[in-house]
């Protein structure tokens, strides 16, 4: 009786450990807890804008230069050495893009806001939707009229909220230049002890949680960087490959058209048609094989982009299911705007990273 009473006592207890460590209601309230401190401080950093930016900037600076930082290492270079040569590389394209590349970019996004909110009526979008009309077989009499206003009005409202918006975003990182120019010292900083910062981070944790909650930020912690270097590299090819083909096409404000399309590639599904579009309507104002040509041009673009470079490079880093993604970009693009579409993939990433590590431990 007592044998088999110890045998029925003992087999839930191997169960457990054959499905890993029990874990405890103390462990999980201190995951909650250190959840919640998390969260906090996230927050209040975001309100922070002054205290967010530079930070925010370091964190993408040393995710980017991190991989480069460690194929030095591997190869025999001294760490100090390795993140040095990265770090002078980012303060040079830094400051190349501070002094050559932000004023046109700024001054070239007001030309497109004048453009489509003061143009002139004879270079307007009446003939392209004239050619939308009669495809679909629509007179332009009556109805069709009617149509084609509100699709100009529209269409003109559209790119000029686009591009309005883009130019407040640039305004204000322009605004806050002093504190950008402390984001790769401190991605310096953050780049040589970040080994250093873990341990130090993981000493403070409860002994009971401190492995499950290493693991977690691990895992987010990869999940990031994957996303940000991915999106860092498809983003710059959409950047450049744009650029160069609306200039070859003679297609008006070539360079912020192409860096329009550039950073809304970092959103996914509505991304690629969303960054298209203002370059497709900028050329239909010259002629309307200029905006046809420049659709297959970037279909081109995207066949290579989605076909050879996403699934090599960005693949499924973040484990979200569509739905979850496209549910978030809503929810970033209501609550945030155009910043809020950028961040909402890596933000939902991390807090789906965060919920699975306490609904589901062992999983």
């Amino acid at each position: 009786m007592n044998d088999a009473g110890s045998e029925r006592d003992h087999r839930p207890a191997s169960r457990l450990q054959g499905q890993g460590r029990p874990v405890s209601f103390r462990s999980v309230l201190a995951r909650v807890g250190w959840t919640a401190l998390v969260i906090v401080l996230a927050v209040l950093l975001a309100r922070s804008g002054w205290l967010a930016a530079p930070f925010g900037l370091a964190v993408l600076i040393s995710y980017i230069i991190s991989p480069l930082v460690e194929a030095a290492e591997r190869r025999g270079a001294p760490r100090v050495a390795a993140i040095f040569t990265a770090y002078v590389i980012v303060v040079l394209a830094l400051g190349f893009a501070l002094a050559f590349v932000l004023p046109p970019l700024v001054k070239g996004l007001e030309g497109i806001v004048t453009a489509y909110l003061h143009g002139q009526p004879e270079v307007g979008f009446d003939g392209l939707a004239d050619g939308w009309l009669t495809g679909l077989g629509i007179a332009r009499d009556g109805a069709g009229a009617e149509i084609a206003a509100l699709l100009v009005d529209r269409i003109e409202r559209y790119i000029g909220s686009l591009a309005r918006q883009a130019v407040e975003a640039l305004s204000a990182v322009a605004g806050q230049i002093g504190n950008l120019l402390l984001a790769p010292v401190i991605a310096f900083y953050l780049t040589r002890d970040v080994h250093c910062i873990r341990e130090s981070f993981a000493s403070w944790l409860p002994a009971g949680c401190r492995e499950a909650i290493m693991a977690t930020v691990s895992a987010i912690d990869s999940a990031l960087a994957g996303w940000v270097r991915g999106i860092a590299i498809v983003s710059a090819f959409v950047l450049l490959a744009s650029g160069a083909v609306l200039t070859l096409l003679k297609v008006p404000y070539a360079l912020p058209l192409a860096f329009i399309a550039g950073m809304l590639e970092a959103v996914p599904y509505f991304g690629p048609f969303l960054g298209m579009l203002p370059a497709v309507l900028m050329a239909s104002r010259v002629s309307t094989t200029r905006a046809v040509l420049t659709v297959f041009a970037f279909g081109a673009i995207q066949q290579v982009e989605s076909a050879v470079l996403s699934p090599k490079i960005v693949g499924d880093r973040v484990g979200l299911h569509p739905l979850a993604v496209i549910s978030s970009l809503i929810i970033g693009g209501k609550l945030f705007g155009v910043v809020g579409l950028l961040i909402a993939v890596p933000a939902a990433a991390v807090l789906f990273i965060i919920a699975r590590s306490l609904l589901a431990p062992d999983a």
